[in-house]
């Protein structure tokens, strides 16, 4: 189990961190909006935020394919 956590967990890390590079290099956090009214967090607030929001996506994207990989042996357990 604590193999499989840390190859979900590991890799959304990574791809939570180059998301977040990427997406606040495009955008401003001062200019975002959430549900049309605007966001009036800190700075790092909103990295912090769109961070782990970030890594929450790539984690269940890793968890998911982790799940596919099961053989029929794990799925009738």
């Amino acid at each position: 189990m604590g193999k499989r956590l840390m190859w979900i967990l590991w890799p959304s890390f990574i791809v939570g961190g180059v998301a977040e590079g990427v997406f606040f290099t495009l955008i401003d956090p001062q200019e975002l909006y959430l549900l049309g009214e605007p966001v009036h967090w800190s700075p790092t607030a909103v990295y912090s935020v769109g961070f782990f929001l970030f890594w929450l996506v790539a984690a269940v994207s890793s968890a998911f394919t982790c799940f596919l990989q099961r053989g029929t042996t794990g799925v009738n357990q």
